[in-house]
């Protein structure tokens, strides 16, 4: 498919677009000749505008922690829910994280202005905040291939969704905004299993495409969850038939419409013709790694006029993050 060469080529491009500027940061560090201290400090107040983007008032501005206190003393009287389990662990993470980018957020400001020394950890920090990259120190919650500008506002909405769940238990959920998106699956899966008094390992999945926009949801899924905000690469969506389609040219990813996550119990291993399981992952990078595999779960999709082996073949995957 056209799409795949033009795939290839943004991959090379980027890959060397990378390794430029890995040259042009090295090169502005260790600058030579009678301009260099002029140039060192030019990128040192370049790191404190950068630190400053990421403060208040701006959209992008790394939030504050989330009220950890306030939201468990609110799920106390429904403690047993699995749900309630997954949102506190999940706002454990995140606090943790947050902490750990204000702290050294303030430390990198501290060193760029000479009152502290500059250890590797700030320095690796110094240098990524340059090329406009994530710290790694930074994604050690989640794995992400966003550049920083747009990771920040990435950030600011997962926090803004999990301080919304501690109110009130949202309509639809936003699967990418968990550190851990398979804990949440499961607590739905072992909140139908307590509803229905059997084993959690009994259960699969049903997958639902609705025709419906996130606003016009009314009310919350009775079993399992609405989830929004997933992205289909390497096929389209066709949707009035309700399934795989060929891409338009240019078109590389599709956002899919709300998708039902049903828990069901198995009924044995019946081969459901023109279903292409289709593989879901956290982020583009569908390998993940050692500690965390980017798998999530095989989502049920029509597979269209094309058998599920033709989609098979183009590596047709859902992702619940893009690296834009």
């Amino acid at each position: 498919h056209s799409n795949a060469d033009i795939a290839s080529q943004i991959a090379n491009s980027n890959l060397l677009l990378e390794n430029l500027i890995n040259v042009n940061a090295t090169l502005a560090r260790g600058g030579g000749g009678g301009g260099s201290n002029t140039k060192v400090q030019t990128i040192e107040e370049r790191c404190l505008t950068i630190l400053a983007s990421l403060e208040e008032p701006s959209k992008a501005a790394i939030p504050t922690l989330i009220d950890y206190e306030s939201i468990y003393e609110a799920t106390n009287e429904d403690r047993a829910s699995a749900l309630n389990t997954c949102l506190l662990q999940e706002i454990q993470r995140y606090n943790i994280l947050l902490k750990k980018i204000h702290r050294q957020k303030k430390e990198l400001r501290a060193a760029v202005k000479g009152e502290i020394v500059m250890n590797d950890e700030l320095d690796a920090i110094f240098n990524s905040l340059l090329v406009g990259r994530v710290p790694h120190s930074w994604t050690s919650a989640y794995p992400s291939t966003k550049p920083l500008a747009s990771w920040s506002v990435d950030l600011v909405d997962r926090i803004d969704q999990m301080k919304l769940w501690g109110q009130r238990t949202p309509k639809v959920f936003w699967l990418a905004g968990f550190t851990y998106p398979t804990g949440f699956l499961k607590s739905l899966q072992q909140q139908q299993a307590r509803r229905d008094q059997i084993s959690i390992d009994q259960y699969g999945w049903e997958f639902l495409v609705l025709p419906s926009e996130d606003r016009t949801i009314m009310n919350a899924a009775k079993e399992g969850a609405y989830v929004r905000g997933v992205y289909l690469e390497g096929a389209g969506w066709d949707p009035e038939h309700n399934c795989i389609c060929e891409p338009n040219p240019m078109e590389l990813i599709v956002g899919m419409p709300i998708i039902h996550f049903k828990p069901k119990r198995r009924e044995g291993k019946m081969k459901v013709a023109n279903i292409y399981v289709c593989p879901l992952y956290m982020y583009p990078v569908r390998t993940g790694t050692r500690e965390r595999p980017s798998f999530v779960v095989g989502v049920d999709l029509d597979s269209g006029e094309s058998p599920p082996e033709h989609w098979t073949k183009r590596g047709t995957a859902l992702l619940l993050s893009t690296d834009a």
